[in-house]
């Protein structure tokens, strides 16, 4: 199924995540969620890679994640 701006998908830390932004065809294929929608605790737009795995914008010596983040996306079903 087509990923799309509004999908909601599960993080692998527990938490529910909404896409609000997916890359046009002429870029690195990827998107955007808000993890924690609708909370006070919600994220502002986390980049993901086309197979849910979140990665930080700016980062300097990020230390490894062996067995994935939290913050990695279950993509199920959907593709971009």
């Amino acid at each position: 199924m087509k990923l799309t701006v509004g999908t909601k998908l599960q993080a692998k830390g527990g938490w529910g995540a909404e896409v609000v932004c997916v890359s046009p065809p002429t870029h690195r294929p990827g998107f955007y969620a808000v993890h924690k929608p609708g909370s006070d605790n919600r994220s502002h737009p986390v980049w993901h890679w086309d197979n849910g795995t979140a990665h930080s914008v700016l980062v300097v010596l990020e230390p490894p994640a062996y067995d994935g983040h939290p913050a990695d996306l279950e993509m199920g079903e959907y593709e971009l």
